[in-house]
């Protein structure tokens, strides 16, 4: 077998032998009997990987790279027992915390599509469901240290090759102050609510991969989701109120309006973690830093922060119609090249 580049990283045969050994070990069969061992174009932090067996159809999680820096795996099995108990997430088979790699069984599913109504409204009201369901771990999932703990594993000269960066980064953190005295309660959070995450058909919807889960802020949660979509401002609106299932209240706003922002600031540091080790992301990359910029600048005005009328204006009709910038010379800059992705 030839290595084969997936979105999380490259399957290699050295990987394969690995995962047979591994479900090998936990269904006790021969690897003769594991059929269809193929990669799956879906997630951005892991190889993921669909077999059959014995007439059953399962998804194998292989850690990807860069994923030892991003991940602590034991809280993941915490996440995972907490959720399975709310019904958010109950495909789990087997996983070990040491090594990171998970097996469930496969669910049949459609693409989830952020711009049809019925797949956001479903989605959100299952990150409702973990945001009040009971709440057994403390381990705080702090959105700005995560992101300097990611900073600290780039070389410096592959950090903060973005446009107008120290100014992104200056809004950001005034944010993150902001919005500690917003009211808003910490709860369980999934880390990475996008679209590649839940598992959807006409009759079922399943949020997993809990690997980022712990105790945060719910606007986390919400700015994933809304940074993994080419969504505007009229459909951020519309995700907030079907969230409250109400109109919310200024504070509720300007809270997720922030977080969507420093939601974006962290994947900017995911993206050049990996493009750092010769990774591509993708389009992604400027979603992240649209929605870190531009968010940013809308946001601070609703906490009394004065900003640039001009960048205001040009960031607000940059998020009516969600127009993102070209950041394809970070990619030509340190030799990544991504055309397949």
């Amino acid at each position: 077998m030839s290595d084969i580049q997936t979105t999380g990283g490259l399957f290699t045969e050295e990987s394969r032998n690995t995962v047979l050994n591994n479900i090998c070990c936990v269904f006790d069969c021969n690897r003769s009997d594991v059929e269809e061992l193929v990669p799956v174009q879906a997630g951005l932090t892991n190889v993921v990987l669909s077999f059959k067996l014995n007439g059953g159809r399962y998804v194998y999680r292989h850690p990807g790279l860069g994923s030892e820096i991003l991940i602590e795996r034991g809280r993941e099995t915490i996440m995972q027992k907490i959720v399975e108990d709310a019904g958010i997430d109950t495909t789990l088979i087997a996983m070990d915390v040491d090594e990171g790699w998970r097996i469930g069984r496969f669910v049949e599913h459609y693409e989830f599509d952020y711009n049809n109504l019925n797949d956001m409204v479903r989605a959100i009201m299952l990150i409702r469901r973990l945001h009040t369901a009971p709440c057994h771990v403390r381990w705080n999932f702090n959105v700005i240290k995560k992101a300097e703990g990611i900073k600290s594993q780039i070389e410096p000269e592959k950090y903060g090759h973005f446009p107008d960066f120290e100014n992104l980064k200056e809004r950001i953190y005034r944010l993150a102050e902001l919005t500690q005295y917003d009211g808003i309660k910490k709860c369980n959070i999934h880390g990475d609510a996008r679209d590649d995450n839940f598992l959807i058909n006409k009759e079922e919807i399943y949020l997993i991969d809990w690997e980022y889960g712990g105790f945060g802020d719910p606007g986390f949660d919400i700015g994933s989701y809304v940074c993994g979509g080419r969504h505007t401002l009229a459909d951020i609106d519309s995700i907030l109120f079907t969230y409250y299932r109400h109109k919310p209240t200024e504070t509720q706003k300007r809270h997720f309006y922030a977080y969507i922002a420093i939601t974006g600031w962290f994947y900017m540091h995911w993206t050049m973690l990996k493009l750092s080790k010769g990774q591509g992301v993708g389009y992604l990359k400027e979603q992240w830093y649209h929605f870190a910029k531009n968010m940013s600048i809308i946001a601070l005005p609703m906490y009394g922060e004065e900003v640039d009328k001009k960048e205001y204006d040009i960031a607000m009709d940059a998020l009516t119609s969600c127009k993102l910038e070209d950041l394809n010379f970070l990619n030509h800059e340190i030799g990544v090249y991504e055309e397949e992705l």
